[in-house]
């Protein structure tokens, strides 16, 4: 049976903080494929990836609209991603979620990351 993954794409903005966008896949091979060709688009854009990676995840989100990106409000997240797991935990602001982070022991198994979204989870 195959698992539903997430694509996580981290980027790095002009203005230093790191971007998190979210493409829902059905499977790990669509979501392979998707990151091949997501990464060549963003690449030769001049984008400044830093991850492209897939997750087994249920976690669904508010699919990623480049017409609107430029206007949509950002929201803070931290990011937790381990080799088979994904969380996604709102925070105030990312300086908010830097400051938890230096305070906070992360498991060696999982990477903790603060970023900006403007994709937010679906509600079921």
């Amino acid at each position: 049976m195959s698992v539903a993954h997430v694509l996580v794409i981290l980027t790095l903005l002009a203005d230093g903080q790191m971007s998190a966008a979210f493409v829902n896949t059905e499977s790990a091979a669509a979501c392979e494929a998707r990151a091949g060709s997501v990464g060549a688009v963003l690449r030769q854009g001049g984008a400044d990836v830093k991850q492209l990676r897939c997750i087994p995840s249920e976690l669904r989100f508010v699919r990623f609209s480049h017409a609107k990106a430029q206007l949509a409000p950002r929201h803070a997240y931290e990011l937790v991603l381990g080799e088979a797991s994904l969380a996604l935990n709102p925070q105030t602001s990312v300086a908010e979620c830097e400051a938890f982070l230096r305070r906070a022991d992360a498991p060696s198994e999982v990477e903790r990351v603060c970023v900006t979204s403007t994709q937010s989870l679906e509600m079921p």
